[in-house]
């Protein structure tokens, strides 16, 4: 009879909890850290972001907080979103099953669409940046759970974010999208960039790392180590330690150092200078950059650098280029259409095509020379520089990859061009014979003046009458 009773009238605490949307006793207890940020604490701003380590049961978490809103928030509609819809589906259905196995009779329920749950008096609806632009329109939109950015291309989540999913929230009771998430690949990703550093300054950035999980065991812990390859990888690091960092399989210059390859330096005297562009026409970006090579230390040195959006004139392009170059004389080359290539030159605009018969070991090559420590940047070349931390291959890495910010990597293509064009031959003439040792490269002795000649710091004459590359 006990038993009976005790059963019955665990039933109805049960049904009470559902009732009043409180599912917390059902999340293990590193999960309830976690829920508790979010449920008692008054965050400011619309975006709230968890940086979870993998073994958290971060997508078990959402999917119990999306639940649970629609039971707290009747008549309203509660999304579920990420990279592609059938990822969601994936994520989504096994764990609200194993969630509502004991819900009431008819408070959760299918509909015909396998995208959506009735659930209360409320819609739970997933969807996915990979369906149209329009699809999550027309909806009163309470909260907004998004998980896996690190799997979404910065396109497709830019357009969700400003086109879909935040407009969806203007009519919703202090209505937060909420990131379950392990970082991107890429550190220029619109969520790293933009949402991330919103949510830290309204203090709705939380990172939970596999250290913070208590619920681990030794020997799962150093499981997930021997997964990943150890704790020196770049896959532990993202996925369990919830770093910044840049994915080698991904980016096309693995070899790039920012810390390293970016600095101010002097400019040799004596030196064979180029333009290179990319052409980017009706469709992609032109970039063109100003670089020249330092015979007496084999280093490349990049100067200047000018950006251009699809369909600029060409007149406009010219007239910028020639304000790069300053009155020096300088070789040009041109990735550019045949016909364009003609028009330039009769101009008086005199440039030739460069040297691209082999795009993947023009790609090795651009490594070879960053990991040989053979490049330096001006840091005035912002959009190169973005371009070389954050520029990736497509999945079948057979070319770029095109985002809205670096367009299809053109700043890379231009660099590309110009490491494998450019003049390498000496300068100095016979004076190459007889060097002087200096502190930051060796030069070639002047007869007259030993010094004054060999290093000129900050004269080159580039114009910085406009601001490029930013983005």
């Amino acid at each position: 009879m006990s038993n009976a009773l005790e059963d019955l009238e665990f039933k109805d605490l049960r049904g009470y909890l559902w009732r009043k949307g409180d599912l917390r006793h059902k999340l293990w207890e590193q999960q309830k850290v976690i829920y508790d940020t979010i449920r008692n604490n008054d965050l400011d701003g619309t975006e709230v972001v968890l940086l979870c380590s993998r073994q958290f049961g971060k997508s078990h978490l959402g999917v119990l907080f999306g639940v649970e809103d629609c039971l707290r928030y009747p008549d309203s509609c509660i999304l579920i979103v990420g990279p592609t819809i059938q990822q969601v589906r994936e994520i989504v259905a096994p764990r609200l099953r194993k969630i509502a196995n004991d819900a009431p009779p008819g408070m959760v329920t299918r509909t015909k669409s396998e995208n959506k749950w009735h659930i209360g008096s409320s819609e739970l609806v997933l969807g996915g940046f990979d369906q149209s632009a329009s699809a999550q329109r027309g909806k009163t939109v309470q909260n907004i759970y998004v998980e896996e950015i690190v799997d979404s291309h910065p396109d497709d989540y830019i357009e969700a974010m400003r086109s879909d999913l935040g407009p969806a929230l203007t009519h919703s009771e202090r209505g937060k999208l909420i990131f379950l998430t392990t970082p991107p690949k890429v550190p220029d990703h619109p969520f790293i960039q933009d949402t991330m550093v919103k949510a830290e300054f309204n203090g709705s950035l939380f990172v939970f790392t596999i250290d913070d999980n208590k619920e681990l065991t030794p020997q799962q812990y150093q499981d997930c180590i021997n997964r990943a390859g150890g704790r020196h990888t770049i896959d532990f690091r993202r996925e369990y330690l919830c770093e910044i960092v840049r994915d080698p399989s991904k980016i096309v210059v693995p070899a790039f150092n920012k810390a390293e390859h970016v600095r101010n330096f002097p400019i040799p005297t004596k030196r064979n200078l180029h333009v290179t562009i990319d052409w980017g026409g009706v469709r992609d970006k032109t970039v063109a950059l100003l670089h020249c090579y330092d015979y007496a230390s084999d280093t490349d040195l990049i100067l200047d650098e000018r950006v251009f959006d699809a369909n600029t004139a060409t007149s406009e392009i010219v007239a910028e280029l020639h304000d790069m170059e300053g009155e020096e004389e300088v070789t040009r080359f041109a990735d550019v259409p045949g016909q364009l290539l003609v028009d330039l030159n009769s101009a008086g605009y005199l440039t030739s095509a460069p040297v691209k018969d082999d795009w993947k070991a023009g790609i090795n090559y651009m490594n070879v020379r960053f990991s040989q420590h053979k490049v330096n940047i001006l840091p005035k070349c912002q959009f190169l520089i973005a371009s070389l931390e954050s520029g990736t291959l497509n999945k079948m890495k057979t070319d770029f990859e095109r985002t809205s910010a670096l367009g299809h990597c053109d700043a890379l293509a231009a660099l590309m061009y110009g490491l494998r064009s450019r003049d390498g031959s000496n300068p100095y003439g016979e004076q190459v014979r007889n060097y002087h040792h200096n502190t930051q490269f060796n030069v070639p002795r002047e007869t007259e003046h030993p010094m004054s000649k060999a290093i000129q710091p900050k004269t080159f004459g580039f114009s910085n009458k406009k601001r490029f590359g930013s983005f």
